[in-house]
């Protein structure tokens, strides 16, 4: 198995950030040096736009530092030893004063950790009337996984959460979402899509775009859906041990047709709803995808035999893995994982490559892959390309080589099997 080490990974500060800029009208205050804050606020920016202008000059706030998100305290060496209680107060009366929010998060950075400062008393002095989300640490040395788990629990945890007396029976959240997921937005409108076409409502995609009263009533629902257990599992189980809310953990992200219509089929069975009009979805859209590979097989042979390469979560990967192979034909060469920390699904993967009779793809280090395709984050497809490695890749991951996603992509549900099935051929191509 490659080493954690060997692609640059986010960490728990990371993963709590980045879950906390997933809620819409939040303001996230990072209590810690600015260094700690230029690449989540630009990575925030692209991923969920908030702002149509991208200047600079219009942010000129010491706090924001000519970016539109997660303002800081700008610590330095002198506020380390003699607290950040000062710094606090400022950004916190110029935030109450000067921008609109719903929610305010404060996060200390590692370092502001240690410093022992009151956030809860210093924040509540000052603001009186919107909700306040405290996170004090960070999780040392923790994975980014890890930081969304503690976000999410914070949130549910420290908002005042509207509990009614009956469960809304048509009503499902989706829980395992981050806005560090590459293609979050076009994962969202698709499971949406789905779940709408058997009658079921989303009611709230834990941040992942959401709103404040949607979290709020989140207890409300019949169902929690775990769509990336490495995220969401802990969070699913906190909320049936509080509200005695039934979850469902996906079998892996649905990649993939099969994946989707095991999703629907099950969602479906638990909640007593009609698959007919997702199903018939689900074919035509098989029937396409055969079309083309049909015409590319008959003229190469491919994709058959194709050898791949691919690196995320342990379920993340079982879920590409079992598509590529099943579905196409292809053949792993290396299955590189990250957040190894996380081991959901680890047994899952190691299972599945052991049937496919391939399980030394998980002992290879995916910087000496010679797969022809390989999905993954863009450092990584960048790395291979500075080794004059031949081959397509394709983003499954952040940081990303910098495409402008107009239109939301995504690669779960039907539409994400399409996108795949497109992305595959074309790789092959050219």
């Amino acid at each position: 198995m490659s080493g954690y080490l060997n692609s640059i990974t986010p960490d728990s500060i990371s993963g709590i950030i980045f879950a906390l800029e997933g809620i819409r009208r939040s303001v996230v205050l990072l209590n810690g040096p600015t260094g700690c804050k230029f690449y989540h606020s630009t990575t925030s920016d692209h991923q969920a736009i908030r702002p149509f202008e991208s200047d600079p000059l219009s942010y000129p706030e010491k706090l924001y530092f000519g970016q539109p998100r997660v303002p800081c305290t700008y610590l330095d060496n002198g506020d380390y030893v003699y607290g950040s209680a000062e710094k606090l107060t400022e950004a916190l009366t110029f935030l109450r004063d000067n921008i609109p929010f719903d929610l305010l998060a404060i996060v200390n950075s590692p370092g502001a950790a240690l410093i022992g400062d009151d956030l809860h008393g210093i924040a509540m002095g000052i603001i009186r009337d919107k909700p306040i989300v405290i996170i004090e640490t960070p999780g040392f040395s923790s994975d980014i996984c890890s930081g969304h788990k503690t976000a999410a629990l914070a949130l549910l945890k420290q908002l005042p959460l509207h509990v009614l007396g009956e469960k809304l029976t048509n009503t499902v959240n989706i829980i395992g979402i981050s806005l560090f997921h590459r293609n979050y937005t076009g994962d969202v409108a698709e499971l949406r899509r789905l779940l709408k076409l058997c009658g079921i409502d989303a009611g709230c995609f834990l941040c992942a775009g959401v709103d404040v009263e949607s979290i709020q009533n989140l207890p409300n629902a019949a169902l929690n859906i775990v769509v990336h257990p490495e995220y969401g599992l802990e969070t699913a189980e906190y909320l049936n041990a509080q509200y005695g809310m039934p979850y469902y953990i996906c079998d892996g992200p649905p990649v993939g047709f099969e994946a989707t219509e095991k999703l629907i089929h099950d969602v479906c069975a638990i909640l007593g709803k009609n698959t007919n009009a997702a199903i018939v979805d689900s074919e035509k859209a098989r029937a396409r995808a055969y079309a083309f590979l049909s015409r590319v097989d008959s003229r190469t042979g491919l994709p058959k035999g194709v050898t791949f390469a691919a690196e995320g979560t342990y379920s993340e990967l079982y879920a590409y893995t079992n598509f590529f192979v099943r579905y196409f034909g292809m053949v792993p060469d290396c299955l590189s994982v990250l957040n190894s920390s996380s081991d959901c699904f680890k047994a899952r993967l190691h299972e599945l490559v052991d049937t496919l009779g391939v399980s030394g793809a998980l002992n290879r280090d995916i910087l000496d892959t010679n797969a022809e395709l390989v999905f993954g984050s863009g450092n990584t497809i960048t790395k291979l390309k500075l080794r004059k490695h031949v081959f397509s890749g394709i983003e499954t991951a952040l940081p990303s080589l910098g495409y402008y996603d107009v239109i939301p992509k995504t690669h779960m549900g039907v539409s994400g099997a399409l996108l795949l099935t497109e992305q595959i051929l074309n790789g092959l191509a050219y």
